[in-house]
């Protein structure tokens, strides 16, 4: 299934942004001005550890909130518009999500989005049997990171995910007096879901046989019945110094269980960019628990610890690489003081078009450890009263980054039975 919000694929809004680009870039208008980021959706409330002084390596088997916003790179795109035109390319989409619950146990994390698993060693470093090209790091204090690659429709991009981790233990969800099965209906769209809530968690899906347009993801239920949890998706586009579109859409709900009585909810959607600031009225969901034999079983959703069960069970079904096919510092990459390292690989039939992908896939992954970094060192410096409006951080951490990133290629490799090639590159700190 394709990502899509508000019933429109992600895949379309990318279409329609190329296409407006395109058009402003032959008519050699001037760019538009980026978009504001969209102030009104808000992240989900941070839960505080049980212990703020406990360290969280290595993790113990249990359920944690996972916040994150995952940057889609279109690799090949940018690589082909650059080649065909002469022209540099930015396509990009990012999607953040708050209020996500998972679960850690026997060495891995489930990513109930994403629907793999991610491996979490003792020290924190992260990878996945999956798809040996992702790699990261969880630290100390929630704060992670992890980068790979995908392939859509034959097409590389590369991906980068940061977000924070956050033990949930039994003392900040809510309790068994909130467990059940709720049916909710849309006041104004008579849009109709079901919840099943078990554990402190909350599992939901629509009615109407639709596609959600996402993948419902777990949230949690705080001790005192509120729920909060949102999604936004912004979409960047840029061809040469011409043409550049910044569009961000998404949601946030907030709600609250009311132990025998039932749940209320609001939702409320938002868009921005290219000329666009709405806010769509709130929709507002309401309902009671169900009585047995009322929907099907099959209607239901899963609870929590079935979702993860089947979820895990999926990707464990899902091929695994053959580690044959990858040369041995591609599957470890080096560790040295001083340098950043980081791969990247592309299956294509001529060997330096396959390269030169492979290549910038590595760069677009060294950059964005260089963007965590330098976000970081800024967070520090504004924590001490030195602080400054999000959009001037921005353009700081983007104009630090381009300025650092010098990459060297270390190793590259064809491999002419797979027709892959598989590039090595680090930069000094």
């Amino acid at each position: 299934m394709k990502n899509k919000i508000n019933g429109i694929p992600v895949i379309f809004r990318v279409a329609a942004l190329a296409t407006v680009c395109a058009m402003v870039l032959f008519s050699c208008a001037s760019a538009p001005k980026q978009a504001e980021p969209v102030e009104h959706i808000k992240s989900a409330e941070s839960v505080e550890p049980a212990q703020e002084t406990a360290a969280l390596l290595p993790l113990s088997a249990g359920w944690y909130q996972y916040d994150f916003e995952k940057l889609i790179k279109c690799i090949e795109d940018e690589y082909m518009f650059n080649a065909s035109t002469g022209m540099q390319m930015v396509s990009e989409i990012t999607w953040k999500y708050t209020g996500v619950v998972c679960r850690f146990e026997d060495g891995v994390l489930y990513d109930p989005i994403a629907g793999i698993e991610l491996a979490i060693d003792g020290e924190g470093r992260i990878s996945c049997a999956e798809n040996v090209s992702i790699r990261g790091k969880l630290e100390q204090n929630g704060d992670f990171w992890w980068s790979g690659q995908q392939e859509e429709n034959g097409r590389l991009n590369s991906l980068f995910t940061k977000g924070t981790v956050i033990a949930l233990p039994p003392a900040v969800r809510g309790g068994r007096e909130y467990n059940g099965v709720y049916h909710l209906t849309d006041s104004g769209s008579g849009r109709e879901q079901l919840v099943n809530i078990a554990d402190g968690f909350y599992t939901w899906n629509y009615l109407d046989g639709e596609e959600a347009g996402f993948t419902p993801w777990p949230t949690l239920v705080h001790p005192d019945g509120s729920i909060r949890m949102g999604m936004e998706i912004t979409t960047v586009m840029a061809m040469g110094d011409f043409a550049q579109s910044n569009y961000s859409t998404g949601f946030s709900a907030e709600g609250t269980v009311t132990p025998g009585k039932g749940i209320s909810m609001q939702e409320v959607s938002r868009t921005t960019g290219m000329g666009i600031d709405q806010a769509e009225s709130p929709q507002v969901y309401a309902g009671t628990t169900i009585r047995a034999g009322e929907f099907p079983n099959e209607a239901i959703p899963a609870d929590i610890a079935d979702l993860v069960r089947s979820g895990r069970a999926s990707a464990q079904a899902a091929p695994k690489p053959n580690p044959t096919y990858y040369p041995s510092w591609y599957l470890n990459l080096p560790e040295e003081p001083g340098y950043i390292y980081a791969a990247g690989e592309k299956t294509f039939d001529d060997k330096d078009t396959a390269l030169a992908m492979a290549s910038a896939a590595a760069a677009a992954a060294i950059s964005e450890q260089v963007r965590v970094r330098i976000a970081s060192s800024l967070t520090d410096i504004s924590t001490t009263g030195n602080q400054g409006n999000t959009s001037t951080t921005e353009e700081r951490i983007a104009l630090e980054s381009s300025e650092r990133l010098r990459v060297e290629i270390v190793e590259s490799t064809y491999n002419e039975e797979t027709r892959t090639a598989f590039v090595l590159a680090r930069m000094g700190e």
